[in-house]
């Protein structure tokens, strides 16, 4: 079951080799969501918030990737079976949530980040879910369905419209860096259209060579496709480049993308905790910059 997967994963990832950065990234994740103490009422769910940020979404220095994807690549450290389902945990999705349509069984909700419906399998009764509910929270792929971790951050009706505030300023810095990719490749575009067209008269001359029997024919055309062989060597050098380029810089801009999300979601739960533990403050007065 995926609930077994999830314990066995953060079994794994607390005890050392893989624990080595959780004391370092406890401050980390503190500087954005605030100080965790253990009179919280909501400690137990903050601190499972902090395991799967340190999980699925810090990047290890030292390795460049997510703790997850490490004890991936460490597959003498994991199970054959445990491997082939985290394997699917890279496809999590961690998002602020509003709930659409409650049913028995399931639920349907929002990602406000990209406005995705996803139905998701649960008892509406063991999340406590209503209609409207905003909420953080992640989404792991498990067979053909998917399921919450189980480990939410609740915003109250009040906070709505600041949190779809800071949605759209997110979303406007991932398209206007998304915007910059577009040169590059039309310039791909440009670059791939000039190769075929290379391949192409390439290919035209070698059928041409096949049919002739004068040497001296045969030679004029073998000069031409020597030169064309180093043409087409340079234009897919070109396109190697730039598809390389590209590539790299798609790359940063999700991981700067997902990285502004999660920072979004410490700073509200920051919020929700001062509200949590505030008796005279207004929620006007915390869910604001």
């Amino acid at each position: 079951m995926i609930k077994d997967s999830l314990e066995h994963l953060i079994k794994i990832a607390t005890d050392a080799p893989f624990s080595n950065d959780l004391l370092v990234a406890r401050k980390e994740y503190q500087k954005y969501a605030g100080d965790i103490f253990e009179d919280d009422k909501s400690y137990e769910s903050q601190m499972a918030l902090f395991l799967e940020w340190y999980i699925f979404e810090r990047i290890d220095p030292i390795h460049d990737q997510t703790v997850l994807e490490v004890i991936i690549n460490n597959e003498k450290e994991v199970s054959p079976h445990l491997l082939k389902n985290i394997r699917k945990f890279t496809s999590n999705i961690h998002g602020l949530f509003i709930i659409k349509k409650v049913r028995g069984h399931s639920i349907r909700v929002i990602n406000l980040f990209d406005d995705e419906q996803h139905d998701v399998v649960g008892s509406s009764n063991k999340f406590y879910f209503s209609k409207g509910t905003v909420f953080e929270g992640r989404l792991l792929p498990h067979e053909d369905s998917c399921y919450f971790t189980g480990n939410f951050c609740f915003h109250p009706e009040g906070s709505k419209k600041f949190i779809k505030s800071e949605i759209k300023k997110i979303t406007s810095i991932q398209k206007s860096q998304e915007k910059k990719l577009e040169p590059q490749k039309r310039e791909a575009k440009k670059e791939n259209k000039k190769l075929n067209k290379t391949v192409c008269r390439i290919r035209k001359l070698q059928e041409k060579v096949q049919k002739l029997n004068d040497d001296k024919k045969i030679s004029k055309i073998q000069d031409n496709l020597d030169e064309l062989e180093s043409i087409r060597a340079k234009h897919e050098e070109d396109c190697s480049l730039l598809e390389k380029n590209i590539t790299i810089f798609a790359r940063e801009i999700h991981r700067e993308s997902k990285s502004n999300r999660a920072q979004l979601m410490l700073k509200l739960s920051r919020m929700q905790l001062l509200l949590e533990r505030s008796r005279n403050i207004e929620l006007k007065d915390i869910y604001r910059n």
